[in-house]
């Protein structure tokens, strides 16, 4: 029972680092632009006086809550020379293609149907999940290991 129910939280722990993660890129994408801003008026002595650290940054991601690309742009390259027209006339290379990598490596084991199945259980709980509770309609106290031992349950009484 004690394995079971540790392959279910690893799973469920890999399950939230694979839906966290681009959250989490996007935060430090922010968080590089927005310091890099408070240093740019911090240099230029353009901070405001009381101003804080905490309030310009909170003041900086309600202005990037949009922008994807929240990171400084490149320097741009310098110009190049008159020759480079000529250069820019030959056709270009097609970009190489990386290789696509097998669905299973060697050294992965090959998962069972049942493991497969409980994959799917979880996915559509987790979507179950985030669906009820955007609607309100989870029950007063009920956390995420209740609602996925109720949902699991009923999808396996389902055959799913």
């Amino acid at each position: 029972m004690v394995r079971r129910s540790f392959g279910i939280g690893s799973a469920l722990f890999a399950l939230a680092m694979v839906f966290g993660a681009g959250n989490a890129f996007a935060q430090a994408n922010v968080m590089k632009a927005c310091g890099a801003e408070w240093q740019a008026a911090k240099e230029a002595k353009k901070v405001k006086p009381g101003e804080t650290w905490n309030s310009f940054l909170a003041d900086c991601r309600k202005r990037h809550a949009d922008d994807d690309d929240a990171v400084p742009p490149e320097p741009k390259a310098a110009a190049k020379p008159a020759a480079a027209p000529a250069a820019a006339a030959k056709p270009a290379a097609a970009p190489a293609k990386p290789a696509a990598a097998p669905a299973n490596p060697p050294s992965e084991k090959q998962l069972t149907p049942g493991q497969l199945a409980a994959r799917e259980r979880i996915k559509k709980c987790g979507a179950e999940w985030t669906a009820a509770k955007e609607a309100g309609k989870i029950k007063a106290g009920q956390k995420w290991p209740q609602y996925w031992s109720d949902c699991n349950k009923r999808l396996k009484a389902a055959g799913q």
